[in-house]
């Protein structure tokens, strides 16, 4: 008993000393860099650099505070992208917090996956993955739609998606829409804007952008089948 006790304490304190020293580093560069705030300051392995998040960019800093780089960190022993694996657990943070009462869900009869889409009405990748959402639905894909206006706030694909999201039944709207039927322009406290945001924290750059529950992006339309396929083959190595 004594024995395990000896063993765990200068792990405590090495443990306290890292978190101080994190601190200490976290209000020397918010002194450098005034009016900045660094999330999630922590200690890079056994290295010297500490990796911080600002305005969700991931950034690495020397441990006393004078060089900071940007750019993707690579583990050579385990051919890690550390930057990416960061990257995908910021978003799933995200995707998590989502509330789905502001979504578009088509929900197939038995969930095996979920995928959160942000998705333009007017994208021509958009719609042909709309065209077959009988197909996701089939292999149990439930499908959470979100609002990414290509063209901005203000912009026409953004008054389409507040007409979509403002229409009493919502999912039948983005499939006429979608098809190419024009709606009659509606408005009210609607989401969209929001969800635009999110989407940008989410580095969404195109759409359709799909978020697995992982938090792994997929950039562009994707055919259900293979869909399946990539779910099943992430959510077996989780």
């Amino acid at each position: 008993m004594l024995k395990h006790l000896f063993l765990i304490i200068p792990l405590l304190f090495s443990g306290i000393s890292l978190a101080e020293e994190a601190d200490k580093l976290k209000q020397q560069l918010e002194q450098t860099l005034p009016g900045v705030t660094i999330d999630g300051l922590k200690k890079v392995d056994n290295t010297q650099f500490y990796e911080g998040v600002i305005n969700g960019e991931i950034l690495y800093f020397s441990a006393d505070g004078r060089y900071v780089f940007q750019g993707e960190l690579v583990s050579l022993e385990s051919r890690t992208n550390l930057t990416e694996q960061r990257r995908v657990s910021m978003r799933k943070d995200i995707i998590d917090g989502l509330d789905e009462k502001d979504m578009i869900i088509f929900e197939p009869e038995k969930t095996a996956h979920t995928l959160t889409v942000f998705t333009d009405i007017d994208c021509v990748y958009c719609r042909k993955m709309h065209s077959e959402i009988e197909q996701y639905q089939d292999l149990g894909i439930r499908i959470r739609y979100m609002a990414y206006p290509r063209g901005g706030i203000g912009s026409e694909s953004y008054v389409d998606a507040v007409t979509v999201w403002c229409n009493e039944d919502r999912r039948d709207a983005m499939t006429r829409a979608k098809a190419g039927e024009e709606l009659e322009a509606k408005t009210c406290d609607n989401p969209v804007k929001a969800e635009f945001e999110t989407g940008q924290k989410l580095d969404v750059q195109g759409t359709p952008a799909l978020f697995m529950e992982n938090g792994q992006m997929l950039p562009g339309y994707v055919p259900a089948e293979r869909l399946k396929e990539i779910l099943e083959q992430t959510s077996g190595q989780s």
